[in-house]
């Protein structure tokens, strides 16, 4: 280190003169970098405006930042006033739903019971019908066996125990007739 020391006091002392013009331009220099850099009163360097820009910079993102944490506060708030107000309008349709079905339900019952009350009705009007007509064809039946058993009376001069013996025996093979007829109809009405 010694050398390095002694060969700037020997460049010194071989031109003073000069030593002071390169200490004057190296003073010159660095006011001139200090100036563009810093800047001098009012007016301000590179330096400070880059730094003036970074600060603004910075603080627009901060606010930025705050403004969109408030924003998700505020959605959060409207999502959490949403979904209460989702969940208000289900338990709502729910309960007109519920309340919908339970009347159609009724009303439905009610027509399937005033359809069967008119069907039964119907159904005994046709049953009362038949048993009318049934009871019309038995008359005309039983006309018709008492007018063949008298015309076998008359026709054969029987006495008055046999006549009564084929009278009898008519009625009943008729009677037998008409009870099988009578419940050949019942089964077929039934299929």
């Amino acid at each position: 280190m010694s050398e390095v020391l002694h060969e700037i006091v020997t460049e010194i002392g071989a031109g003073p003169g000069t030593f002071a013009i390169e200490v004057l331009q190296f003073f010159v220099v660095v006011a001139i970098v200090y100036f563009v850099a810093f800047g001098l009163g009012k007016r301000k360097g590179m330096v400070s405006n880059m730094l003036a820009e970074r600060r603004d910079r910075v603080a627009a993102h901060v606010e930025r930042a705050a403004h969109a944490d408030q924003e998700l506060v505020r959605s959060r708030e409207e999502a959490s006033a949403l979904v209460a107000t989702a969940k208000a309008e289900a338990a709502t349709i729910l309960r007109e739903a519920r309340a919908a079905a339970r009347s159609s339900r009724h009303s439905l019952r009610g027509a399937a019971d005033a359809e069967a009350a008119t069907i039964r009705e119907r159904a005994a009007k046709v049953l009362e019908e038949e048993r009318a007509e049934t009871h019309v064809e038995i008359r005309d039946r039983l006309v018709g066996v008492v007018a063949q058993a008298t015309r076998a009376l008359l026709n054969e001069g029987l006495s008055p125990q046999e006549q009564r013996q084929l009278i009898q025996k008519i009625v009943s093979s008729q009677i037998d007739r008409l009870e099988a007829g009578a419940e050949d109809a019942p089964a077929a009405a039934s299929q």
